[in-house]
């Protein structure tokens, strides 16, 4: 973007603002987020490491939803600036016409266009899927924990049929308290192994974990139909058994959630573009859907967001447009926004053969509007307000 002395008064500037901006905009969106993640990570017995993680897993989603205010008002404060500094004025007397600036901006809304597409379409459903995958990594070493090492607290999980109880240790002298195990017994009643030795070994070759319970009492409760007046403690059938090699065994899966490794639909991404492969019949790859659309018309508001700037900014030099002209900007770019995924995301839905005549008639809209204006303005975009009535 360094074609001439117009350009390159207005791409220093503008792409300065426009990252300082993110930054800002970035820097909010974390602090607002770090209160549910330090919630998620310390629910979850993670590090501080754990939650630098999702932080950065979670910034790439705010990048493009502001893009598109980023580039209205660093455009606009670059032009505005350079033309009450005289910079554009003496451009324009050294021979290069004001038409360049609508022309920068729409090269700026272009590469804003397939940043936001870059965001939207690979970057962000990648950063939630690995979030995801992440939480669950801190989920994973929080059971084992709970299972194999002492806690001032009882930690209970539902294996299958079985719930397994582990208590603190009684005195500081003992490495781990006791072990309850509660289940049906083969549908006649219920069982209860208590165990005072006990530890958890695995992973094995088969990812399964093993309770290896030692000096257990087995309690049997096995009521009998005919005797409704029987007590519990007549009921309960007692054994002691020492049995060094009993176990537990059980899947990491079944003491925790299942991890669904299973992309959802706003962790997928837009491989090669699926609306292209639509496009040229290839339906085997992908077609065009809503999410699509949708993702296709937030990028394009970068561009309508870019030619907006030019247009605020020659509004600017007027009596109502000093005051009016970046809060309509704002205003308009987010409404803008909302209109046009709504409007695109039902001609994706549609299929390939309405999306893309409705795309094209967007983005000409996205030029042309805010286009026309600064046409009628003219070179007043150049002039400096003290120079405007």
């Amino acid at each position: 973007m360094t074609g001439g002395p117009m350009t390159r008064a207005l791409s220093g500037r503008s792409l300065r603002l426009l990252l300082a901006l993110l930054a800002l905009v970035e820097a909010h969106f974390i602090a607002d987020s770090l209160a549910t993640l330090i919630e998620v990570v310390v629910g979850n017995g993670g590090t501080v490491w754990d939650l630098a993680l999702l932080l950065a897993l979670a910034s790439p989603e705010v990048i493009d939803f502001a893009l598109p205010i980023a580039i209205l008002i660093g455009l606009f404060f670059a032009i505005t600036t350079a033309r009450e500094e005289n910079e554009l004025v003496a451009s324009a007397a050294a021979g290069v016409r004001w038409t360049r600036i609508p022309w920068f901006a729409l090269r700026l809304g272009v590469l804003g266009f397939l940043v936001s597409l870059l965001f939207a379409g690979f970057l962000t459903p990648s950063a939630k899927y690995a979030q995801r995958l992440a939480i669950h990594v801190m989920e994973t070493r929080r059971v084992l924990e709970e299972m194999q090492n002492p806690s001032s607290n009882s930690a209970i999980r539902q294996i299958r049929d079985r719930t397994i109880v582990a208590t603190p240790p009684e005195d500081s002298t003992a490495e781990r308290g006791n072990l309850l195990i509660f289940e049906p017994d083969s549908g006649l009643g219920w069982r209860v192994s208590q165990a005072r030795d006990w530890t958890v070994e695995g992973p094995g070759e088969n990812g399964e974990y093993s309770v290896r319970l030692s000096r257990f009492k087995d309690y049997r409760e096995r009521p009998d139909p005919s005797d409704d007046d029987g007590s519990l403690a007549q009921r309960l059938q007692f054994a002691r058994v020492n049995v060094q090699n009993l176990a537990v065994d059980f899947r990491l899966e079944e003491v925790i959630r299942a991890l669904d490794r299973t992309r959802a639909r706003h962790e997928q991404m837009l491989v090669a573009l699926p609306a292209l492969a639509g496009l040229a019949g290839a339906s085997e790859i992908a077609t065009v859907d809503r999410r699509f659309g949708e993702v296709m018309a937030r990028a394009l508001v970068c561009v309508f967001a870019a030619m907006a700037a030019v247009a605020a900014a020659s509004w600017s030099g007027t009596r109502s447009g000093r005051w009016l002209a970046l809060p309509v900007g704002v205003v308009a770019v987010p409404g803008i926004d909302v209109a046009a995924r709504t409007l695109l995301g039902d001609a994706g839905a549609a299929g390939p053969a309405t999306f893309w005549p409705a795309f094209a008639m967007a983005a000409a809209l996205a030029v042309a509007l805010p286009g026309a204006y600064v046409a009628w303005r003219g070179e007043a975009i150049i002039t400096p307000r003290r120079g405007q009535a």
